[in-house]
Formats: structure tokens, sequence, C-alpha cells
């Protein structure tokens, strides 16, 4: 079997467990796994980060009360941000598989307490990013998670976040609105990257003022 990541054959190392298939083998290798960096404990108790005491951004957004808190699983660093490259620009849906047991476990650790009627609320593309992108890398994250993903909004403006700065971000007009009669209860939003949580508390907004009584979000990188 080769690495996902860098197409190197991945070295088994023979336990009991890997004797039995009691779990699956890891699809990328660890010279890979460690390139990525894991969020510990959260010292921002909002957003979720661990290298922060105090976030501006978090104490503007918690004064909105749109939603409980944010959770990621990694660091967005360089490694990080190659392969995200991959996945999302250059079509590698493949790569998805690289983070499926770290972002299950990551939701049942960082979310313990939540209703069993929980749904995912992937963020949305625009009908002409997904044309160009052939998938939502949203979806594809929320389709590793056992819950069940429902599609209640949809985006108004296709304009690429990547390419905007920290201010230009917080400016934006709420791109999205809602696609559905009603919303469930108690969501989590997920997303691939949370930066300056513009996007995800945009979302909030229109699910709360739908009626969302729970809502938290859930990244893969902070």
């Amino acid at each position: 079997m080769n690495c996902l990541i860098c197409d190197n054959q991945i070295e088994t190392e023979m336990t009991w467990t890997t004797l039995f298939n009691l779990k699956r083998e890891p699809p990328i290798c660890r010279t890979c796994t460690n390139q990525f960096a894991k969020i510990g404990t959260p010292t921002c108790q909002y957003c979720g980060r661990d290298d922060k005491q105090t976030c501006t951004d978090c104490a503007r957004w918690q004064k909105r009360d749109l939603m409980t808190m944010n959770r990621s699983v990694y660091r967005y660093n360089e490694f990080l941000k190659e392969t995200m490259t991959r996945f999302k620009y250059r079509g590698d849906y493949a790569l998805v598989e690289a983070f499926a047991d770290v972002f299950a476990d990551g939701v049942k650790n960082c979310f313990p307490m939540l209703p069993d009627e929980t749904k995912l609320v992937p963020i949305p593309l625009s009908v002409a990013r997904l044309k160009s992108r052939a998938f939502n890398q949203a979806e594809a994250l929320a389709s590793l998670l056992p819950y069940q993903t429902v599609s209640v909004l949809k985006r108004t403006t296709g304009e690429k976040q990547a390419k905007k700065n920290r201010q230009a971000r917080l400016a934006m007009k709420n791109p999205f609105e809602l696609s559905a009669e009603t919303v469930p209860a108690s969501v989590i939003i997920i997303d691939d990257i949370y930066t300056t949580g513009a996007t995800i508390h945009h979302a909030a907004k229109v699910l709360k003022n739908a009626g969302c009584k729970k809502i938290v979000s859930f990244t893969l990188a902070r």
C-alpha cells in the first residue's frame, strides 16, 4: 500500500492488531503524518487554537452569540497547506481518506454531549465553484463523520476567500441564504479551514435566524 500523499510504500508494523486486521492500516505514511501539527489542549475556548490565550476576533464573535465554539484537528502549517491545495484545487478527492480517522475521532472527542439528532451542515460552494472543482471539500469531510448531512444553505456569491486578507474577510457581506423551509435544532457546521471565522459565522447567523438552537463548528485546520 502506498501513501496517499507522498506515494511511498507504507511499511506496516506487525502487531497482533494488524495481523488479525482488527484495525485498518493508515492511508498515509508515518513521515507524512508527522508533518501535520495536531492541535493540543485549546488555549482559546472559543475558536480552539492552542497557541494564543486571547483572540481579538473571538471576543467580537462571542458578543454576537451566534454559536458555542469551533474546534479543529490541525494547525494550518505549510505541509497541510500544500496537501489542501492538491485536495481542493487539483481535484485529488482521494486525499480526504488521509483525514478519515483523525476527523471522526476529533468530532467525538470535542463534542461528546451533542444530541443524537445533531446534523452536519457543510459550508456550500457557489454553483460556478462547484462546477470547476467537481466536488465540495466540506461535504467530502462531512462524509467521514457519523452524522446525517443536510443541505439547508446556499451560497449567493462566488468570491474566492483565499485571495482576501483578514480585513476583507471580516468586512464581507453574508454570502449565504437559507435553501430549506426548516433547519435542525442542533448542527455542526463543517469546513476545511477556520481563518478569521467570518465564513462560519455568516453561516451560523443564517441558521440561528431560521431557528437553530445549538450551533458548533468543526474544521480540519485552524
